[in-house]
């Protein structure tokens, strides 16, 4: 399923849990997901829809994962990555995975997004993921309006955004 950037060494038990986590995501095997976290597990979207990136879509806790997870896999009908690799961190409980999304939208849109995710692991078990997308490509699919006011980015926003309207 994925490529490990470090063929000559067997993988790191954060590498394997890091692979078993997004296998059972495109599943949409919570059970299974629910089974490798923590009892502390957080994940962390630092960069959301909304554009504040204030990680206002992140989660603590396995019961807020339960919830999250389903809420996902009703919104997320397919969920496909591809050209998946799994790299080590420098501590072994440390992994990192680069995924591209071909994924569809339970209203039927598309959503294809790039993924970058880091997993801390202990005890054998995933603390926390840290889960990095295109906040623009997802807030399409999901049918979120994207910032388009002074408020929502500052004033050198609208002022750009002025010019090169006035050039059309």
């Amino acid at each position: 399923m994925a490529d490990t950037a470090n063929r000559d060494q067997s993988p790191t038990a954060a590498q394997r849990l890091a692979e078993a986590y997004l296998v059972a995501l495109q599943a949409h095997d919570k059970p299974g997901i629910l089974s490798l976290l923590a009892d502390d597990f957080v994940l962390e979207v630092p960069l959301n829809a909304s554009g504040t990136n204030d990680s206002s879509d992140s989660w603590r806790g396995l019961q807020a994962a339960s919830v999250n997870f389903d809420i996902a896999f009703r919104e997320i009908e397919i969920s496909t990555l591809i050209d998946i690799e799994i790299t080590p961190g420098r501590d072994e409980s440390v992994a990192f995975a680069e995924a591209r999304g071909m994924m569809r939208m339970a209203n039927g849109r598309p959503y294809r997004n790039t993924y970058i995710f880091r997993f801390d692991v202990a005890v054998g078990k995933i603390n926390r993921v840290r889960e990095y997308t295109n906040p623009v490509t997802g807030a399409i699919a999901f049918g979120i309006p994207l910032p388009q006011t002074s408020s929502d980015f500052g004033a050198q926003f609208v002022t750009a955004n002025a010019t090169m309207n006035n050039r059309s």
